[in-house]
């Protein structure tokens, strides 16, 4: 994995006093290096231009922090709108738009990079914890290029809607990548888990 401070990295190609999703941030409660941490499509959408029309999804240490994040949304408006064994989705008003905010609680995550690792693409290997971004070893290197590269399959039926999902948004799958799925699927029938409904 590898580190850098955000606001260095963000400012060399943007003005980051505009940029959507520290605004978004500056509304909910702080990240820090012990957690809670925004991960994944927020991101993701940020570093190559797109609109933030999707949730924010949060990652947490323990479940001690996943409850103090839950109140202090609460005590600030945000209601709940969505609730599985996975993740509590709530809507929150930011500056001018209603904004989905995702609390993840699928697992805790003792480090942003432990958690990276359980990733399904490389492209989403992204983190924020308040001060510097994470990424996966070759993010930054497939996410330009718009390339699907399996990290790790650990929620096949999953990680195939998702698949499907960045196809639609410009992202291209080349047959290395399905025969790594395929071959982790062979290798582990195990990782169909086709009863789990991955975060998005």
């Amino acid at each position: 994995m590898q580190r850098d401070n955000a606001i260095e990295f963000l400012g060399r190609f943007t003005d980051v006093e505009e940029l959507e999703m520290l605004t978004v941030l500056s509304g909910l409660p702080s990240l820090s290096a012990a957690g809670p941490w925004l991960a994944g499509g927020a991101i993701r959408r940020t570093l190559i231009g797109m609109e933030l029309e999707s949730d924010f999804d949060f990652f947490f240490k323990n479940a001690d922090q996943l409850v103090k994040f839950r109140k202090d949304i609460k005590s600030s408006g945000a209601k709940l709108i969505n609730e599985n064994e996975h993740a509590e989705t709530y809507m929150k008003r930011i500056g001018s738009k209603d904004r989905l905010i995702q609390l993840v609680k699928m697992d805790f995550y003792e480090t942003p990079e432990i958690l990276l690792d359980s990733f399904d693409f490389s492209i989403t290997q992204l983190a924020y914890d308040g001060t510097d971004l994470i990424f996966g070893k070759y993010t930054l290197w497939d996410l330009p290029r718009k390339k699907l590269t399996l990290h790790k399959l650990t929620y096949g039926v999953a990680s195939m809607r998702r698949l499907i999902k960045y196809t639609q948004q410009g992202f291209t799958a080349c047959a290395g990548t399905m025969k790594s799925i395929l071959e982790a699927v062979v290798a582990n029938p195990d990782v169909i888990q086709s009863d789990v409904k991955y975060v998005d």
